[in-house]
């Protein structure tokens, strides 16, 4: 074989080997996009309920307890709609909340008290609100916006010695700018298995604002992996809002029709 063949064969070879690498290297040329689609593909699960126990803690270092039940379903078209209501202490009993996702990040979300006996729907520039008193915004509470954010990959860093991507997450339209609370988001996305065990929040002067940081992250199933502590954290204000999960359950055949404002009003009657 002369010497121009085997160069000629050499390459097509280290041609074909970067091809397969691209295909099996877990994140090899991935953009920040694929990493964010990658994720809602491999974390959604048909149907979830969570029974939440959290904990608000003021600047004093004061706490306050709620207790709290989350149903969430995804329907065929990947849409998830999800109601959470209160059940501790008397005086948030029976409030709740319903959020529907909408394709173009426009979603629906209503807010139950009892006090007014009805179901109010959020205007789309109070999203940016605390809900219930909690350091966590309306916005923080719906689905990852794919369709209205632009994200960058900023590089790699290691969380609680795991390897994750950096992504900036900004708003990509003139409305999302205007009704979201946040200049940019940073996440922190773990490469193993696609979690978000770290998100920064900044406020529209780009100042850190807010940290939020999962912790006691669990497999459940196959790809499905969920985080049994999640805090919120002000950082300007320094209160701090603490989930963890005390109960969860999946896959239990809950009905798209159960997410309603009806049934969302119903917790109080």
């Amino acid at each position: 074989m002369n010497a121009r063949r085997m160069r000629w064969l050499l390459s097509v070879l280290i041609a074909g080997t970067a091809t397969l690498l691209v295909g099996v290297a877990p994140g090899f040329a991935q953009s920040a996009l694929d990493i964010m689609k990658k994720q809602r593909e491999l974390l959604r699960v048909r149907d979830e309920e969570e029974t939440q126990q959290m904990t608000l803690v003021n600047k004093n270092g004061e706490t306050k307890q709620r207790k709290v039940v989350r149903y969430t379903v995804t329907s065929p078209d990947d849409l998830s709609k999800t109601l959470v209501r209160f059940l501790a202490p008397r005086d948030v009993e029976n409030s709740g909340l319903l959020i529907w996702e909408a394709k173009d990040g426009d979603d629906s979300q209503w807010l139950y008290l009892p006090a007014t006996k009805k179901a109010k729907r959020i205007a789309s520039s109070a999203k940016k609100n605390r809900f219930m008193g909690t350091d966590l915004a309306f916005e923080d509470l719906r689905p990852e916006s794919i369709g209205v954010h632009s994200y960058k990959l900023l590089g790699s860093e290691s969380v609680d010695g795991q390897d994750c991507w950096v992504i900036e997450a900004t708003p990509a339209t003139e409305k999302q700018a205007a009704e979201s609370g946040y200049s940019k988001r940073k996440l922190w996305i773990r490469k193993d298995n696609y979690w978000a065990v770290k998100r920064e929040y900044y406020d529209k002067r780009e100042k850190l604002e807010k940290v939020q940081t999962d912790r006691k992250l669990k497999q459940i199933k196959g790809t499905i992996w969920r985080a049994d502590e999640v805090e919120m954290q002000d950082v300007q204000n320094g209160t701090r809002t603490i989930v963890t999960i005390e109960r969860r359950v999946q896959e239990q055949g809950l009905k798209d029709s159960f997410f309603t404002e009806t049934e969302l009003a119903r917790g109080g009657s």
